[in-house]
């Protein structure tokens, strides 16, 4: 398990103290994107102090799930765009599909947690479609194993791009069990799909990665592991 540690302090590390928006891993995914920014210092602290009070906690946590939802649909496919400024001068820029084509895009929620990094997805691309996945772990279980109970995705989604969206990958079981629906019984293409998510842990990185290697990862935070009731900590 040393080996699985390690990496998240390196990366932590690298995130400190550099200045970019974004880092880039293959040590516990290859296809695993940190984001960098001054702001989870203070969000974070929120967020994670037990002593918080729920109104706290929504609204920080509101703050960086925007910036979470804004950095993963920048992941999404763009197109070169140039534009004149104001001043009549060129732009060269870029546009995203959720801009261009937003009903290409699909929003995918691991309910109920994923519906709260779902709202500040549609608060920037109210025109993506939107589909939900009821998916939660056995707590009465030692293997903490996810119970899939009911999927409503859209027509046409093996067509579309998909921003997968659930707060936290502990074990990656909720997470296997829709990337599983997604591409076996749907035929999304796993290079279409964005998972999104605030906190990540090397166990589930570790199980996607082998699984999934395709799928890109965009979070805010890898943890240095579970707890033995394989619990974010």
């Amino acid at each position: 398990k040393v080996s699985l540690y390690l990496p998240c302090r390196a990366i932590n590390t690298y995130i400190s103290s550099n200045m970019s928006s974004t880092t880039e891993s293959s040590a516990m995914h290859p296809k695993l994107t940190v984001i960098k920014s001054r702001a989870f210092a203070s969000l974070f602290t929120k967020i994670r102090d037990k002593d918080t009070p729920s109104a706290e906690f929504v609204r920080y946590s509101k703050r960086l799930m925007r910036i979470l939802a804004e950095e993963s649909i920048a992941h999404l496919p763009s197109t070169p765009t140039t534009i004149t400024t104001p001043t009549s001068l060129p732009y060269a820029g870029e546009l995203s599909i959720a801009d261009t084509h937003p009903d290409n895009v699909c929003a995918v929620s691991i309910v109920r947690a994923g519906d709260s990094l779902l709202e500040s997805v549609r608060e920037i691309c109210p025109g993506m479609r939107v589909g939900k996945m009821w998916i939660q772990r056995n707590e009465d279980s030692s293997s903490k194993e996810a119970i899939h109970s009911c999927t409503k995705l859209p027509r046409g989604i093996e067509r579309m791009d998909v921003l997968l969206c659930d707060p936290m990958l502990a074990t990656g079981g909720s997470a296997m069990s829709a990337l599983r629906t997604l591409v076996e019984e749907y035929n999304v293409d796993p290079g279409r799909i964005v998972f999104a998510n605030v906190i990540c842990c090397p166990e589930g990185l570790e199980a996607l990665a082998k699984a999934y290697p395709d799928v890109r990862i965009v979070t805010c935070y890898v943890d240095e592991g579970l707890n033995g009731d394989k619990f974010i900590v």
